[in-house]
């Protein structure tokens, strides 16, 4: 028997109540509130023990776009303390959790120090995504070298991952990049001589345009070929655009 309460505890006279009514019909009793306690699950506590909340409805909210925006220069929006690439990470990963409907597992602000990327992601099909985002004033020099920690990563995700879901590729997101749309298939197929999985590159425009075009049809979110777009290179504007009208046209 699961209680919930938005308090810091359950009021003295419920509990009681709930604890007669567990008994009588021979059930546990889980008591969830704000503050964990002897008796009780805080609410991060209880999120945790299932993998964690899957705050997608922030990618809704109207400042969503241009806070991204922002971070993505690596500079906080107004009123927002704190370090501005960790602000970015967690922007992108709302914004992928609400295109992908999937938790976004994120990695690299929670682990100082440690070989990981930013973050994973699983595409509806249950496929993996391994994923880096970039805060910078300008744009991202992605070159070969420059990725060489994310193909070593990658790499080491397609081994964990072995059994259990498949690591069809790796994406780097960012303002924007130093390199034109030829040289970062270039870089792609190099990376993929490395970690085995084709790398592709994310500008926040686009990433913007995902979440715009889902707000107001979210039905199309599961029936996206996102291994497709993901396949290596540029992930344009135009490639997802028309990935939609292929879909809209083949639906029932």
């Amino acid at each position: 028997m699961i209680v919930l309460t938005d308090e810091d505890q359950l009021p003295p006279d419920i509990w009681p109540q709930v604890h007669l009514a567990a008994r009588r019909s021979n059930r546990t009793l889980v008591a969830i509130a704000n503050l964990s306690g002897t008796d009780q699950l805080g609410w991060v506590d209880f999120l945790e023990s299932f993998g964690g909340a899957v705050p997608s409805w922030r990618a809704l909210d109207d400042s969503y776009l241009s806070k991204l925006e922002i971070a993505a220069k690596n500079a906080n929006p107004e009123g927002v303390d704190g370090e501005a690439w960790r602000l970015f990470e967690s922007l992108v990963a709302d914004g992928l959790e609400f295109c992908f409907g999937r938790s976004v597992r994120r990695l690299g602000a929670a682990k100082r120090g440690q070989k990981v990327s930013d973050m994973i992601a699983q595409i509806p099909d249950g496929s993996v995504l391994v994923l880096d985002a970039k805060a910078t004033s300008t744009s991202f020099n992605a070159a070969i070298s420059k990725l060489r920690a994310l193909a070593e990563y990658t790499e080491t995700e397609r081994i964990r991952q072995r059994g259990f879901a498949e690591v069809f590729g790796a994406a780097v997101v960012s303002k924007a990049f130093d390199q034109s749309e030829a040289s970062l298939l270039q870089i792609s197929r190099e990376f993929m001589s490395q970690a085995g999985v084709p790398a592709a590159f994310l500008e926040v425009s686009t990433l913007a345009h995902f979440v715009t075009c889902f707000k107001h049809q979210p039905n199309l979110r599961t029936g996206i070929k996102w291994r497709l777009l993901f396949a290596g290179g540029l992930l344009t504007r135009g490639m997802f655009d028309k990935e939609v009208e292929a879909l809209k046209a083949e639906r029932y």
